[in-house]
């Protein structure tokens, strides 16, 4: 009998551990394909970190963690992209400039595990930047 994966959000963690998964796989799909912009509006502890966590490993092309779930057999080719993903509730923000500072240090975090080299003090500039260069980088 699988086991029930009690506060792990990793998508990985749950597939590789022989966890329970309940497969969303059909609506990750959907949602690739689909509209431009998405909203996703879920209530607190209704799956929205395991759900991004699974769109993060497709878009990254690891089609082997998907074997016997309904996306592998779609047709989706599983094409690897670059994933910005940022875990809010780790980002300090006791004021509104200790958020700022946390953010632009976490979006040159992210540059620099990318080679990208960035320059700016704001946090919308320095996203600006690291989403056009990870654009040159991989088109």
């Amino acid at each position: 009998m699988k086991k029930i994966p009690l506060g792990i959000q990793s998508f990985r963690k749950i597939i590789e551990g022989g966890y329970v998964y309940v497969d969303k796989t059909q609506y990750i799909y959907k949602l690739l394909n689909g509209a431009s912009y998405n909203f996703i509006s879920r209530p607190r502890r209704f799956g929205k970190s395991l759900l991004l966590d699974a769109i993060k490993e497709a878009l990254s092309g690891n089609v082997e963690l998907f074997k016997g779930l309904w996306i592998y057999d779609s047709g989706y080719a599983f094409e690897k992209h670059p994933v910005i993903r940022f875990d809010m509730s780790n980002i300090p923000n006791k004021s509104p400039d200790i958020l700022n500072a946390s953010l632009v240090e976490e979006i040159h975090h992210q540059a620099k595990k990318e080679g990208i080299e960035l320059f700016g003090a704001s946090p919308a500039i320095c996203l600006k930047r690291l989403i056009e260069g990870l654009h040159e980088k991989h088109g």
